[in-house]
């Protein structure tokens, strides 16, 4: 089934040739400062990357549960699903740019010398992301093939993988970046807020007739994912500070200037505090147009979250450079979309409803 976004060959060549330009402007960049691109794209990938998997997770889930929530949403979510892939030929920069972007590839003093001989170096970077992104992209491409019984325990073993390596990947395209920073959560609100991202997309993309009745669900859903992912962000924040770890208070003494102060509050008003309150109102969660606002308001939040999270070594300018990979990415993708090369899930299992 084709994500509609728009229609048409000449917005699919419109996306790839402004796909293409800012792609140019980002290797522009990286020629006088290979560092401010490749966090830019970093940012990109990753807020993409929440996207793709997050909608991933949310068919195999419905693979396993049923509901009409994920009918309405399947026109959304199994496009995204089946361009994971696509994120394989995304992490080429990434890859490429690990010296210029991670500290440990130049063995700091404040790593332990095992933990950079074993763990934190480049080619077991990459054999972890790739391991993922390839796990990831197998899932996505035969579970729209498998039916049945079969294709429940492919979604569950999926799950099962998801839950592992979404943990390892995040802290590593994450918390690396100032390694040795660390946070045992990390990787429950990387994977809760893939759900927040794909359930946001959707409800800002499905064609959702105003009188269906499973609406209502899908606000639901949203509410909870994002009260998730505040909780969690907030209980992180409170062992850290106020548990007295020094090494890790340094990260949030950092971020507590301009202009990472003033986008942790956009993050927050955008991706949690409006959302919430907005979700509490039964009218509101019942409605498309309020719920695609929504998923508008939550996805821009979002960005500034990842750009919190990942821009501050770079410095301020990387807030340009973050803003170029993620339109660019962006339009890349809704080029695939429209290519129809996402048709597979035509064919998909019938939904369980209940």
């Amino acid at each position: 089934m084709r994500l509609r976004l728009y229609n048409g060959a000449a917005t699919q060549s419109a996306a790839f040739v402004g796909a293409g330009w800012l792609a140019v402007a980002l290797i522009v960049i990286a020629v006088f400062n290979p560092t401010i691109a490749a966090a830019g794209w970093l940012i990109g990938f990753v807020f993409w990357m929440q996207i793709l998997v997050g909608s991933l997770t949310l068919t195999m889930i419905h693979r396993l549960t049923g509901g009409r929530w994920g009918a309405i949403l399947a026109p959304a979510v199994e496009p995204a699903a089946f361009a994971v892939p696509f994120l394989l030929l995304l992490a080429i920069p990434l890859f490429i740019a690990v010296p210029v972007i991670y500290p440990w590839p130049h063995w700091p003093v404040a790593i332990k010398p095992d933990v950079l001989a074993y763990y934190l170096n480049a080619p077991s970077f990459i054999i972890r992301s790739v391991v993922a992104l390839v796990g990831w992209s197998a899932i996505a491409v035969y579970l729209p093939r498998v039916r049945g019984r079969s294709g429940q325990l492919l979604a569950a073993l999926g799950l099962v993988f998801h839950a592992f390596i979404i943990s390892s990947v995040s802290i590593d395209w994450y918390l690396s970046l100032e390694a040795p920073f660390t946070s045992s959560s990390f990787g429950a609100g990387a994977a809760i807020s893939a759900l927040v991202a794909a359930l946001a997309w959707a409800v800002l993309w499905a064609p959702t007739p105003e009188d269906e009745s499973a609406i209502g669900d899908v606000g639901g859903l949203l509410l909870t994912t994002i009260l998730g992912i505040t909780y969690i962000d907030f209980m992180a924040v409170l062992v850290i500070w106020y548990g007295d770890l020094p090494r890790e208070e340094a990260w949030f003494v950092v971020r507590d200037q301009m202009p990472w102060a003033a986008l942790a509050w956009i993050a927050f008003l955008l991706a949690s505090l409006l959302p919430v309150l907005a979700l509490l109102l039964a009218r509101v969660r019942n409605a498309r147009h309020p719920l695609r606002a929504i998923g508008a308001c939550v996805l821009v939040g979002l960005a500034c979250y990842d750009t919190y999270l990942l821009a501050p070594p770079a410095g301020g300018i990387a807030l340009v450079t973050a803003l170029i990979a993620i339109l660019g990415i962006g339009l890349a993708l809704i080029g695939v979309f429209l290519s129809g090369r996402t048709g597979v899930f035509a064919a998909r299992e019938p939904a369980n409803v209940r």
